[in-house]
């Protein structure tokens, strides 16, 4: 099936498009890198001409120069051309990358209403960047509803490859409480190959309507356990899970909707 990935020249997008390519997908590519801009409704929609699904990574992150108002035109209204692209060509899924930001408890935004974070857990996004994400999330439900198309919204953490993983380690070698200074992320990470075979799951599960999945590693970027960090970071928080876990958020949706189970562990 040929595929179009925005944002494939990106960390995610690019380790994503060689996956899909071993797994026998065509690869059709939409990135500001060669151009394009996904606010260009008609370049999107030409660019997705004999595409079967897409994968919508491109956005905005909230990086030092992104201004609020281009966040917002660029997340929001680069999703809804997407959606309009899948329409306008049939395609048969859009995979849509959110982030676990739609939260709004994660990047000192806010703590959670108890732990394990799971996928039930209500949505509160404050900044713009975990606003766009939330509203791209919402405008892919109702999309399904109105034209049966499947969307899946994947919310992952903090991604990250051997190069990070190791700048990582080495700041906080420098600095042990780099881990938790200035915020806190439960711990969560997911490595970028696994976060490209989540994709793969997506794009070949069966037909699951409209879902939203947190996809995360299941052990914590970290040396300590879980229930030891929550209890000293997040204390006073609701605990709602088992005695014994390996990770503070929880993925059972991505786990059981799209088959996908991470393999990559921190330590």
């Amino acid at each position: 099936m040929k595929t179009l990935i925005t944002g494939d020249k990106g960390l995610i997008g690019s380790v994503v498009a060689r996956r899909l390519t071993a797994a026998g997908f065509a690869v059709a590519g939409f990135d500001h890198a060669d151009g394009h801009d996904i606010r260009d409704a008609a370049a999107l929609t030409a660019a997705a001409a004999g595409c079967g699904a897409i994968v919508h990574l491109a956005a905005l992150l909230g990086r030092p120069g992104d201004t609020e108002a281009d966040i917002m035109t660029v997340n929001v209204t680069g999703t809804w051309n997407v959606l309009q692209a899948a329409r306008a060509v049939g395609a048969g899924r859009v995979i849509n990358f959110s982030s676990v930001n739609a939260l709004g408890i994660f990047s000192g935004h806010g703590v959670p209403d108890y732990l394990p974070i799971d996928d039930a857990h209500p949505p509160r996004a404050t900044n713009a960047y975990g606003i766009s994400k939330r509203l791209g999330e919402e405008m892919c439900r109702c999309f399904t509803l109105n034209t049966g198309i499947a969307t899946i919204c994947i919310r992952p953490p903090w991604v990250c490859d051997a190069r990070k993983k190791a700048e990582e380690l080495a700041r906080r070698a420098a600095d042990p409480a780099a881990e938790w200074t200035p915020f806190w992320e439960f711990g969560a990470w997911i490595d970028v190959r696994d976060l490209a075979e989540a994709v793969l799951c997506a794009l070949t599960c069966p037909d699951p309507g409209h879902v939203t999945a947190l996809v995360i590693a299941d052990d914590m970027a970290s040396d300590d356990g879980a229930r030891a960090m929550a209890a000293r970071l997040l204390p006073g928080i609701p605990w709602r899970g088992p005695e014994e876990v390996s990770a503070l958020v929880h993925c059972d949706v991505a786990r059981g909707v799209l088959g996908w189970q991470p393999a990559i562990k921190w330590r």
